[in-house]
């Protein structure tokens, strides 16, 4: 009698496959019959069959037998390379068509680790890259291939997965050289695959990647989805939560008779027409001026398409909302938290999820503690906010951890906000990607800003006529001192002989520097002694301050008294705060029209005033040099040379004629696309969207948790690598919160101000204001 072979310790690797099957058809059932086209239901249901094929060798059973104890080489145990030639030697024995071929190979290859690349031309042969797909016809990878294929139970394999090798060891080709069989499959991918996929215009190498993706996040979700949960029933089945749109209304109520509320409430009227008009895009733009209530805006776009996509097709797109800062994160949750509440919903995590860095990884109290981390890792929620990051890794990054989500940026409303924050060098990319999703995915797309980048072509404006809200608020006037620079010195002479009337008019005064020093230093000059007798609040906020007190401070800056704040440019975007007085150093153009836009705000006093200076240190450097790319800061001098000032309804022309500038002069990613497009390896995407990471110590003030030092203790004891994993993930959030870092030379020693503990850094007493936030001198560098 045959011998079973295991695919997990407790289970059979026929009854995996039947397991991944299941699950694969309630993912599928998720999706829109726009995305699960019949051609790739077929692929998804042919990769369940493959992707475990090399799980047959007796190296592999050896180990799954009792993993902890298994002494073999790590190597003969792998199971995605042999899984990969059966692939191709089952593709060619089938005639399957070499670009679904290639699809199914890439999936079956990657589902454990990443996408592979497509190995690029090489001069004089030398060997493969890592990850590419073709790299196991040669050296080690051979010799390990060779033996696992002379050590395999085919009729029980066969038996097992239900696909029929017959015909490959009836050819002798098993049988008599197992070398000729990697020989074949190498050829088979060199020959005809790669070059058929080559041959394919850039368009069509998007939509195909996508759609690898697509196939590849499904089988990623269905492969754990029964060993990830104690109830896959209850998680394959998608009980839809009913979002309303009508809660916007409710939620604004009948709003204060001003002038800014009038044109938040014809905005919303606008783009209900919009909707009605133009149900059937699915690329949209909204341009409109800061203060105008984007995000509810946005929710109004959201759900009632939502209800009109429903209605029409029985899909109900989820809600996915991508935002580029933690802080902002914050204020967003709040307001959709708040509509759940004004509809009567005690929320959870099927209706509403955060995802970052920050999130404390909970998800429901009905569900069980070890159930929680899969919902939360694969975007079980009707409504997911996130960060740019982790959007952008979903959609470009080929690791399986981020792109096990992918398939739920299909059937979605996108709502991207703040999108003047991403690089020129995502332009091109994004711009052929998201036509690609929306095509491939049956998604759709909002992009929103104050100043909006024109980089997706095929965009349709949300308020067609958005070019008259702008021209309407006469809020703030941009007043530029640019003709000389200014030492940081003598601006704090400035400031200081300033802050006696902001005091007696009781002024609200923002403060907003390039760096965390210049900020420091500013802040620390105007907590004078005249600012202390009076009372009146100082606040700082920088990255030298934990997110902790960020958080509460900007809470305390809503609630609208008398104040001055100190700041970099942390708060420039998506902040809800509304001052009388903006200085601002100098910065690119759409930084500055981002910060005006905390200026005067509600409209409800005359015209404000937001100067703009350029501030030097002590050897004449620009601030504004250290930290911002010199392209974007030379066409904002161009703009504004000889222009003393730029009134609010100027902005949105001289913002347009800033960014068709970027198009030309900057590198928009041409090179970032092609290499996506045609499988190569590129940069991380977190680099291509925050440039590469400097060294940086973090430093985790613990006073402010004072259990998270013992929690973590606890994390670490964990016997399980998975659990203690796990644990150690559901700390993360908390540990953020208390952290602040800083770029150090290479002298600085962390154990200066600091106690290492459990590989993190516990800040001294005394190193830390919760006013002033992280106190360092000597040789730290902190810009």
């Amino acid at each position: 009698m045959t011998k079973r072979l295991h695919s997990h310790p407790h289970l059979f690797l026929g009854e995996h496959i039947e397991q991944v099957k299941r699950a694969l058809q309630g993912i599928l059932k998720w999706h829109s019959t726009n995305t699960i086209t019949p051609q790739i239901k077929e692929l998804s249901e042919k990769v369940v069959c493959l992707h475990d094929l090399g799980k047959g060798t007796r190296a592999f059973q050896d180990y799954i037998a009792d993993p902890p104890k298994y002494k073999g080489d790590p190597g003969e145990k792998a199971h995605t390379p042999l899984s990969l030639v059966f692939s191709l030697a089952y593709a060619r024995d089938e005639g399957w068509e070499e670009l679904e071929t290639l699809l199914l190979a890439a999936v079956v290859k990657g589902h454990h680790s990443r996408l592979p690349t497509i190995p690029e031309k090489k001069i004089g042969g030398v060997g493969s890259a890592a990850w590419d797909i073709d790299n196991f016809a040669g050296g080690e990878r051979a010799r390990i291939l060779i033996n696992q294929l002379n050590l395999i139970d085919y009729n029980a394999l066969i038996k097992e997965a239900g696909i029929d090798f017959t015909n490959i060891t009836k050819s002798g080709e098993l049988s008599k050289d197992s070398t000729k069989l990697l020989l074949i499959a190498k050829k088979l991918l060199i020959n005809k695959v790669i070059p058929k996929f080559l041959n394919v215009d850039i368009d069509e190498a998007v939509d195909y990647r996508l759609k690898t993706q697509l196939v590849f996040s499904m089988l990623l979700e269905a492969d754990k989805a029964f060993l990830a949960v104690s109830n896959p029933e209850q998680y394959l089945n998608r009980e839809v939560k009913d979002w309303q749109a009508n809660w916007v209304d409710q939620y604004i109520g009948t709003p204060s008779d001003t002038f800014t509320n009038h044109l938040r409430q014809k905005a919303r009227f606008d783009i209900d027409d919009s909707i009605n008009q133009n149900e059937n895009n699915k690329i949209y733009s909204l341009t409109a001026p800061t203060g105008i209530g984007k995000t509810l805006l946005a929710a109004t776009w959201a759900l009632k398409l939502r209800e009109i996509i429903s209605a029409a097709s029985g899909t109900t797109p989820k809600i996915i909302i991508v935002l580029p800062y933690l802080s902002v994160i914050d204020q967003t949750a709040k307001i959709y938290g708040d509509l759940l509440k004004t509809g009567g919903v005690n929320a959870d995590g099927a209706w509403l999820l955060t995802s970052h860095s920050l999130s404390d990884r909970e998800y429901a109290d009905w569900l069980e503690d070890e159930d929680k981390p899969f919902f939360v890792d694969t975007w079980r929620s009707e409504l997911i906010i996130t960060t740019y990051d982790q959007f952008l890794m979903s959609l470009m990054d080929p690791r399986s951890r981020y792109q096990m989500r992918f398939h739920n940026l299909c059937d979605a409303l996108i709502i991207m906000d703040e999108v003047q924050s991403l690089p020129c060098k995502l332009w091109q990319p994004l711009d052929k990607i998201f036509k690609s999703l929306v095509n491939i995915g049956n998604s759709r797309i909002l992009m929103m800003s104050a100043t909006l980048p024109p980089f997706v072509s095929e965009a349709k404006p949300l308020l067609p006529a958005f070019e008259t809200y702008f021209k309407k608020f006469e809020r703030y006037k941009l007043c530029f001192r640019l003709e000389s620079k200014l030492s940081l010195e003598h601006f704090c002479d400035e400031l200081e002989d300033r802050l006696p009337f902001w005091l007696k008019d009781k002024k609200r005064v923002l403060i907003t520097l390039n760096t965390r020093k210049s900020a420091r230093k500013i802040r620390d000059a105007l907590d004078s002694p005249v600012l202390k007798e009076s009372g009146y609040p100082i606040y700082f906020i920088s990255a030298d301050v934990t997110p902790k007190d960020r958080l509460a401070v900007i809470q305390k800056i809503k609630k609208g008294n008398p104040c001055i704040v100190v700041s970099t440019q942390c708060i420039e975007a998506g902040v809800d705060i509304d001052m009388d007085i903006v200085i601002r150093d100098f910065a690119p153009l759409d930084s500055l029209i981002q910060i005006s836009g905390r200026c005067n705000r509600e409209g409800e006093k005359e015209r404000c005033t937001v100067v703009v200076v350029d501030l030097v240190d002590e050897n004449n450097k620009s601030y504004a040099e250290m930290i911002y790319d010199p392209t974007h800061l030379q066409s904002t001098r161009r703009l504004v040379d000889n222009i003393s000032e730029i009134f609010e309804e100027q902005a949105l022309d001289f913002a347009n004629r800033f960014f068709k500038e970027l198009a030309i002069k900057k590198d928009t990613g041409g090179i970032h696309l092609e290499r996506f497009a045609r499988w190569r390896e590129d940069l991380p995407v977190h680099e291509i969207l925050r440039g590469k990471e400097k060294k940086q110590y973090t430093f985790l003030v613990i006073d402010q948790d004072p259990s998270l030092k013992e929690d973590m203790a606890k994390a670490n004891q964990e016997e399980d690598r998975w659990k203690r994993r796990e644990a150690w993930r559901e700390l993360a959030g908390r540990i953020a919160m208390v952290s602040v870092s800083i770029y150090a030379r290479p002298q600085f020693n962390p154990r200066q101000i600091a106690i290492e503990h459990l590989g993190h850094w516990l800040l001294r007493e005394g190193y830390y204001s919760n006013n002033r936030g992280l106190l360092v001198e000597g040789e730290t560098m902190i810009l």
